[in-house]
């Protein structure tokens, strides 16, 4: 990195307006103070679940506490430095004689990502000058979590789970309009993203004691109360009063029209089609009976661990997907098997 870079880092902090030159592993010194001092005595928040479970909104309903500084997902360890932080695991691992693990032992590679990262927590930090928490949502984060607590291990995590039949209704609908890049319309495809990310979503509690877990449901039900929980979990002093306020400012009506103040982006561009309808049980009539069996049928160990009620009683409708999992298993096998042998 040239000075003239290293300068214009400097003065993007607040009160930096007056440093001397400086060659880049004293600016590597002075990235990492400068970004542990903002983020000093602030904690370090990440909001994680599945996709379409509600995160953005809960991210917004939390982003109301003067105490709480928050940006549009960064997708900072799913995407920007999970490449750097495989290919490092890679070149470790194999034992090649070439890479930067020839220059840097595990402790600097993991300053290395702590200086990058905290820069872009401490640029949060300061949009919101108040703030004790700074929150980072990206649902992703999910499967990065152990990366994340390796970097940083005083982090806080928030997991926000939603019934997998809701979960899979409002991924085929958003697979068809504004997230088709993404989203799958595949039943089968969102019931293991759904399995997969709440199952490593609650494995953060065994590794650390400042995890929180809220249901979707609540947040409908009880979000007053339940957002009084998450933020005093967070040390953040709140009333009753004050996050039902929150949830009256964030209701569903005001995000569809894009109208909230002071939001920490723009809510308008997030387009009306991604806030739905808002409900615990729309799956009842945006499914049909035999893909709310399906669903139930494939998550359901876990559904039943989450005190999701399955309604599919129907031994007949059960048996059928039962037939219908085993003959689709079967064709997916002799399919791989064609393949093997047509190499």
């Amino acid at each position: 990195m040239g000075r003239a870079a290293a300068e214009g880092w400097k003065h993007s902090f607040q009160g930096q307006r007056d440093v001397a030159p400086i060659h880049f592993r004293d600016f590597m010194t002075l990235m990492q103070d400068q970004a542990e001092d903002v983020l000093r005595d602030k904690q370090l928040v990440f909001l994680v679940g599945a996709p379409r479970s509600g995160t953005t909104w809960l991210q917004l309903l939390l982003s109301r506490s003067p105490s709480v500084a928050t940006a549009q997902e960064t997708h900072l360890f799913n995407v920007f430095l999970r490449g750097t932080v495989e290919k490092w695991d890679y070149y470790r691992t194999t034992g090649q004689r070439a890479g930067l693990n020839q220059v840097l032992n595990d402790e600097e590679f993991r300053a290395l990502l702590r200086n990058f990262s905290g820069f872009v927590f401490a640029k949060i930090a300061q949009s919101k000058p108040s703030a004790t928490v700074v929150l980072e949502k990206t649902p992703d984060h999910v499967n990065c979590w152990r990366k994340i607590l390796d970097v940083w291990p005083e982090a806080h995590f928030i997991h926000i789970v939603r019934d997998p039949r809701s979960v899979v209704a409002s991924l085929r609908v958003a697979s068809k309009t504004w997230a088709s890049q993404w989203a799958s319309s595949r039943i089968s495809t969102n019931c293991e993203g759904w399995i997969r990310d709440v199952t490593n979503g609650r494995q953060i509690r065994s590794a650390t004691r400042n995890y929180q877990e809220v249901s979707y449901q609540e947040l409908i039900s009880d979000g007053p109360e339940a957002l009084l929980r998450l933020l005093g979990g967070l040390g953040v002093p709140s009333s009753l009063d004050d996050c039902q306020r929150y949830v009256d400012e964030c209701n569903i009506q005001n995000l569809k029209a894009g109208k909230l103040n002071n939001a920490p982006f723009d809510v308008a561009k997030m387009g009306k089609e991604s806030w739905r309808i808002g409900t615990t049980d729309s799956w009842r009539v945006e499914l049909s009976a035999w893909e709310i069996a399906l669903v139930e049928h494939l998550t359901g160990p876990l559904m039943s661990e989450l005190a999701f009620k399955p309604v599919n009683g129907s031994k007949v409708m059960s048996a059928l997907v039962d037939m219908g999992c085993t003959v689709k298993n079967a064709a997916r096998t002799a399919k791989r098997r064609l393949r093997s042998l047509a190499k």
